[in-house]
């Protein structure tokens, strides 16, 4: 059997062991670099479900308004349609009325007129008589 037996230099391990520690430092600022980008990230996430919250929030309270506006519309249009049928109804029975005024009143302008006559006719009738008999005379 062979013992073989490995010197090491001084120099050789010190560098060695230099170089280690260099990467370890190396390795602990990125590892600390990137745990800083974690908890800024985290912070911007959070952030961001924040806004969106708040995006959901202004979405429902805009639905929400928009809703009443339209069922407010609605409404309003039912009155204003309620109110012209109301008032289309009072013009039609104020012209029924008047037409049956102006009906009435050509009813009793006719029998006026009728009466006038018969009452002309009476009159021309009695001079009649009233000439025939001074004819006799």
């Amino acid at each position: 059997m062979n013992d073989t037996k490995e010197v090491y230099k001084k120099e050789e391990v010190n560098d060695f062991v230099n170089y280690v520690i260099r990467r370890t430092e190396e390795n602990i600022l990125t590892i600390k670099k990137q745990s800083e980008e974690i908890a800024s990230l985290k912070m911007e996430n959070a952030r961001l479900k924040s806004l969106e919250t708040s995006y959901d929030y202004l979405e429902e309270n805009a639905k929400s308004a928009a809703d009443k506006i339209r069922e407010s519309a609605k409404e309003e249009a039912e009155l204003i349609i309620r109110e012209a049928k109301e008032n289309a109804s009072m013009i039609v029975n104020d012209a029924l009325l008047k037409s049956k005024r102006i009906k009435d009143e050509k009813e009793t302008l006719v029998k006026s007129v009728e009466l006038y006559k018969r009452n002309i006719k009476r009159a021309m009738k009695q001079q009649l008589e009233i000439m025939e008999d001074i004819e006799i005379l």
